[in-house]
């Protein structure tokens, strides 16, 4: 497929419908949505106006979303199979139905703004066919109904890989579908203040006057902001006044119970959410080490720290899964915020819908070194926390009890708070979108029996 030949005719500006289906594209051959959607987006000369920006990715993100469902329809009304169409064209025919089915852009607009993607892309010949298909396909309605099957529900209509519906329908049953549906359900965006620099009254006084719509959280600290555009645009974030953080990494950090002049070690660190709320407890006071094993995602890790003006935090190279010489048993606080399958936040990483799970066997071996690690570490008396964003059981409370039951010096306590909606397990707490309107994530809160460094 060539870049974006309609420029290189001399043709008229990028829009936003071929910057997304040329990202639609491209995703299919080259990995994670987010890094080639904006790698399309920086790419776009002259750049595309913020608010087409938005529109890009509305229709990227909602094709993802909706895939499965997307490709069940149309091969009602196609002669072949959407999967041995052009990828140019399959992504046509994909975003122009998701506009019309999904997006509230009336019909002909999808349609004629498809037709001529087609043309745009040399795709002539399949022009007519894009305008036939849609002008049908938009019409037709899918429901849950029309897959008696829960396996199939889960793959076609909530567009799920058959691996991940697998997964979610093995372990959960019929409440599957539910945790399905929530992934579809709109996210709030939740925030951390920095308290080492302002307040909640202050920020939500600045972020009003940026122009942001601002209602208080749930816990003091923590604010829902509706933003005009992204975050990171607003002056109140480039002066490190705050975080963009969900409840449940708030919840994570915050059971940590890191307390001014602690020893803390963050194993994972990156990109440091965590990090800065641990932080701003310990009110830039004590030691708090942030390792990372991926060398390039240090300066990320690095640069948050400078923003917020965390001054008691240190980046670190670190093997959260190895030993490290440079830090003994001593530490106050350990969190272990291990890698995972990500299974609970496929509301915002639609990647993971359709995820290779063959892995999950290494990955979670990988979660045990990294517990027994960061208990290594941990001196008599002290806290251990380990979380994931999945809710996969076997990288959550199966790691919990296994690791509980090797080390009975290591008590299982309550955590500090807990949303309305959170599971107790019996090894930790899980929060489940359905049940909680968050992401699905799981925390364990562990003591180390004071005398008992021995058994560790």
């Amino acid at each position: 497929m060539g870049r974006w030949p309609a420029v290189a005719r001399g043709g008229p500006p990028v829009t936003a419908r071929y910057l997304a289906v040329e990202a639609l594209a491209r995703q299919e051959q080259a990995g994670y949505s987010n890094l080639v959607l904006d790698a399309e987006l920086r790419r776009c000369r002259p750049p595309l106006p913020a608010r087409e920006s938005a529109f890009a990715t509305r229709i990227f993100y909602t094709v993802l979303e909706r895939r499965n469902l997307l490709d069940w329809v149309l091969n009602r009304f196609l002669r072949r199979p959407v999967d041995r169409l052009d990828p140019p064209v399959r992504a046509i025919l994909r975003a122009g139905l998701a506009q019309a089915r999904y997006m509230a852009v009336p019909l002909p607009a999808a349609v004629n703004e498809s037709v001529k993607l087609a043309r745009a892309f040399g795709k002539t010949s399949a022009a007519g066919m894009v305008n036939a298909v849609l002008r049908r396909a938009a019409g037709f309605a899918a429901t849950p109904e029309d897959f008696p099957a829960l396996q199939d529900r889960l793959v076609h209509y909530y567009s799920l890989g058959p691996a991940v519906a697998a997964l979610l329908l093995q372990q959960y049953g019929e409440e599957a579908e539910a945790m399905a549906a929530a992934f579809w359900a709109p996210q709030p965006t939740w925030v951390r203040v920095n308290t080492l620099r302002t307040t909640d009254d202050a920020l939500t006084r600045q972020l009003e006057d940026e122009g942001c719509h601002v209602q208080p959280g749930p816990w003091p600290g923590c604010l829902r902001v509706e933003f005009p555009a992204s975050p990171a645009s607003t002056k109140a974030f480039r002066e490190g006044l705050f975080h963009v953080q969900g409840l449940t990494s708030q919840l994570a950090a915050e059971s940590v119970a890191a307390r001014p002049g602690m020893k803390v070690l963050d194993l994972c660190a990156a990109p440091g959410g965590k990090t800065l709320t641990m932080a701003q407890a310990m009110e830039n006071t004590g030691t708090l080490l942030a390792g990372e094993a991926v060398a390039a995602r240090l300066p990320l890790l690095q640069k948050a720290l400078v923003r917020c003006g965390v001054q008691c935090a240190q980046a670190v190279l670190a093997d959260a899964a190895q030993p490290n010489p440079e830090f003994t048993a001593a530490f106050d606080r350990v969190l272990c915020d291990v890698p995972c399958s990500g299974l609970g936040v496929i509301g915002k990483k639609p990647d993971i819908r359709y995820k290779d799970i063959s892995g999950l066997e290494e990955l979670c071996a990988l979660q045990r070194r990294i517990l027994e690690n960061g208990a290594g570490m941990l001196r008599p008396g002290g806290r251990l926390v380990y979380s994931t964003c999945t809710v996969n059981r076997e990288e959550n409370e199966a790691v919990v009890a296994d690791f509980l039951q090797a080390h009975p010096a290591v008590k299982l306590v309550p955590p500090p708070r807990a949303l309305p909606g959170a599971r107790d397990t019996g090894a930790g707490t899980l929060y489940l979108p359905h049940c909680s309107g968050t992401d699905g994530f799981f925390i364990a809160v562990m003591v180390k029996a004071e005398g008992e460094a021995a058994l560790i």
